[in-house]
């Protein structure tokens, strides 16, 4: 098969689709390699890496796509990249994201008219409900957010000039975490680690469950809005790891709660919308603003800062799924893998998969391997 890896396009987006030792497994398999020139310079790997691995050099990212069977990369697709050569029957693996609170319907539209093979990896789930490619990137991005807090606390980065890690003989910061999964839990780790205060909201006592014996020192406490707006008037960062999902009630923290917030105290959102209502994106390249009187932080792509941490971590995660698809086909990889088929996210022209659907409230077609 012909495995196209192109630059990714979101700001610093660092990471990339495949490292060089996971394209040499693939091209020691007999399948062609193509990279875009340069794909993975700002994550410090040089081309010639990727030429030692046995992979090709394209100059563009449209000859990247034009020549290949499967595309893999990484992030979600830009408004730039909505006219790129895709082509009917082309299998692509990346975090399409199409499946959120936040539509993005010209992109459906061209993926639906392009009759391209879509394979979402955030809807990749095994049998228990678990996301093994996103728990990674999760893990990473919830401990990368308490390093950014950490900085964005300061006085030279407009934070209140407080230290997030405990200092003897002052207050401990406190730290506000929504959400217990795996990005809460990470981020919740780190702080524990600064020794300061953390309190996590968790909406299932299951989870609360499980946590207590993992951070006793942690306070976790059951979702409640009234209980969550009194504590954040006194807690220095706030951060968020929950993503909004079709049918949510949002958002869970109001403008009129953050009014009530400390000045200059911080706001962290993994995720970039919708939960908290002044929250909004930012990039790597310009991360924060204030609305009143409260810092913002919503880059949702942090383990881009880490690519060298992140990159081969991705990589090895998505590769059993790559391989698959490079060596049987798309149709027996699916056949063979519950966790592959549950991520098909367009076929030929077919929307078919749920999520997506709900999002943009359109139609869909359930996925049947019988499609491809």
């Amino acid at each position: 098969m012909i495995i196209g890896i192109p630059k990714e396009k979101k700001d610093q987006e660092a990471r990339v689709g495949l490292t060089p030792k996971w394209v040499k497994k693939l091209t020691m398999q007999g399948h062609t390699v193509y990279i875009e020139k340069g794909l993975a310079h700002l994550a410090g790997i040089a081309d010639q890496q990727y030429l030692d691995a046995g992979a090709e050099i394209l100059p563009t990212t449209e000859e990247v796509y034009l020549k290949s069977d499967m595309i893999v990369k990484l992030k979600d697709y830009m408004p730039s990249e909505r006219n790129l050569p895709f082509k009917e029957g082309q299998i692509i693996v990346c975090f399409f994201h199409l499946g959120e609170v936040e539509p993005d319907q010209p992109m459906v539209d061209k993926l639906l008219e392009s009759k391209v093979t879509g394979v979402s990896l955030e809807l990749i789930q095994t049998d228990t409900g678990a996301r093994p490619i996103i728990m990674p990137m999760s893990e990473i991005a919830g401990r990368v957010a308490v390093m950014c807090a950490c900085q964005h606390c300061m006085l030279s980065d407009g934070g209140a000039g407080i230290s997030l890690a405990a200092i003897s003989g002052t207050q401990k910061p406190k730290v506000i975490i929504l959400g217990g999964g795996t990005c809460g839990s990470a981020a919740a780790d780190v702080v524990l680690g600064l020794h300061a205060d953390v309190t996590i909201f968790e909406s299932q006592y299951s989870r609360i469950n499980q946590l207590k014996d993992l951070m006793p020192q942690a306070n976790l406490l059951l979702w409640n809005t009234d209980e969550c707006a009194e504590l954040i008037k006194d807690c220095d960062v706030l951060i968020n790891t929950i993503y909004p999902y079709p049918g949510m009630e949002y958002p869970l923290i109001t403008r009129e709660m953050v009014k009530t917030m400390k000045k200059k105290s911080l706001i962290v959102d993994l995720v970039g919308c919708d939960i908290i209502e002044t929250v909004k994106y930012t990039t790597i390249s310009d991360p924060t603003y204030v609305e009143e009187g409260v810092v913002h932080f919503g880059i949702d792509n942090l383990p881009a800062l880490v690519p060298k941490t992140s990159s081969d971590l991705f990589a090895s995660s998505i590769y059993p799924y790559v391989e698959a698809i490079a060596n049987k086909g798309i149709k027996q990889a699916c056949l063979d893998s519950k966790e592959l088929s549950r991520s098909m996210s367009f076929v030929g022209g077919v929307l078919v998969h749920k999520d997506i659907a709900d999002t943009h409230n359109m139609d869909y077609t359930p996925f049947d391997t019988k499609m491809l």
